[in-house]
């Protein structure tokens, strides 16, 4: 016979389906077993329930509202950090798409030469001052 350890405390508080019940009220008028468990499991529970309560130390009350302004400082540091990331993502998406620059271009403008010297790691733009013609 299969017993009903963890059923019974959840139809002692009332929080079963009707088919939960029906089954626990079936198995209850066979099983003396169970009987005597949920009897045992009202006992407790009338027990726990009527045990009185206790004041909390004064001790203990200053330090509630130091963790509560933790809480709080907290929630408004993970609140401002998700409005940057939003404000990048935003920012990220919308920005216009650069334009390429043309070299040519600018060399015409600016009256510049730019150079790819492979010992220098990069474009350099060297000025008219530098550049003879």
């Amino acid at each position: 016979m299969t017993h009903l350890d963890e059923l019974l405390s959840v139809y002692l508080d009332g929080e079963t389906t009707p088919a939960e019940s029906a089954r626990v009220q079936s198995h209850l008028s066979d099983c003396l077993k169970c009987r005597r468990r949920l009897m045992a499991f009202n006992e407790a529970r009338t027990a726990v329930r009527s045990l009185p309560t206790l004041e909390l130390p004064v001790a203990l009350v200053p330090a509630a509202p130091e963790i509560a302004r933790r809480r709080r400082r907290a929630t408004w540091l993970g609140a401002a950090a998700a409005a940057a990331a939003a404000f990048i993502a935003v920012a990220t998406f919308t920005a216009p798409t650069p334009e390429p620059i043309d070299i040519s271009d600018l060399s015409r403008q600016v009256r510049a030469r730019a150079a790819l010297d492979a010992g220098a790691g990069g474009l350099q733009v060297v000025l008219p001052s530098a550049v003879s013609e």
